[in-house]
């Protein structure tokens, strides 16, 4: 084998030697403290966003299998075709190695962990058209994988943070929530409600026997008290994040004390 193919089939299939929680959401739903949440259970590593990286490799390798099907016959051994060696292609051995360079390099695995995954919030239709075609693919991709599905009330989503900037938002989040709504519950797939969390715990008790998993109350609790959240930066002078120190952030207080005392007395 040549060297340079070496560590490629070295970790040949790692996608399938764990198994997976998928956080399938949008914004300002809560999935923060859900990851959270999942990462009390010993073995977890349930990682945040990143930017839908997995939905385009699952178009890149939808696309070159279509393609392979329908222009890899032989005439593309023919130096004069378009699709000139699309006969050699190997499109279930590119997604695998798609698969395990994602799982290697982007949920970044350590010793001792069992269960992987990450929280996602880009899945509105503007974000991801072909929802059913990506959660089939995660799935298969996955074999041992489940998905659990973040909702927030859309009225308190549409007033936080960015969406209260935006006019149409409380319809966009209401699209969003339905979107996900629409898949059932089942052995691979919950429905958790961030609404729904209070001091019995119960929904929280209910995912993680959902997961197979035993709840550590005090973890669960002191993660509770733990505030998990997306941060606006504050630009300082240049374009520059402000300092998020606690001085920092005290400061800036201070700061919105005074203007608003200001201009009360105005």
């Amino acid at each position: 084998m040549l060297p340079q193919f070496a560590r490629r089939y070295h970790r040949a299939d790692l996608a399938r030697r764990y198994r997976y929680v998928f956080v399938v959401t949008y914004g300002r739903s809560g999935s923060t403290l859900l990851m959270g949440l999942l990462n009390t259970i010993p073995g977890y590593r349930i990682r945040g966003e990143n930017g839908n990286a997995l939905y385009r490799l699952y178009q890149a390798q939808a696309v070159l299998d279509g393609a392979h099907r329908r222009h890899g016959g032989d005439e593309s051994r023919s130096s004069r075709n378009p699709w000139y060696g699309a006969h050699a292609w190997r499109p279930s051995a590119f997604r695998r190695a798609l698969l395990d360079a994602f799982v290697a390099d982007v949920l970044c695995p350590r010793p001792g962990d069992r269960v992987l995954g990450f929280k996602e919030i880009r899945y509105t239709e503007a974000h991801l058209e072909d929802l059913t075609g990506y959660l089939d693919f995660l799935r298969k991709s996955f074999p041992a994988s489940k998905i659990v599905f973040n909702h927030r009330l859309p009225d308190d989503v549409a007033r936080s943070a960015w969406w209260a900037e935006h006019p149409g938002s409380l319809e966009r989040v209401q699209a969003a929530d339905r979107r996900l709504s629409a898949f059932p519950a089942d052995a691979r797939h919950f429905h958790f409600h961030y609404d729904r969390i209070d001091d019995s715990l119960d929904n929280i008790r209910e995912l993680f026997a959902f997961l197979g998993e035993e709840l550590d109350e005090a973890r669960v609790r002191a993660t509770l008290d733990t505030r998990h959240s997306y941060k606006p930066a504050a630009r300082g002078a240049g374009g520059t994040a402000a300092p998020t120190t606690p001085r920092g952030t005290r400061r800036l207080r201070r700061l919105a004390r005074r203007v608003v005392r200001v201009a009360r007395r105005r």
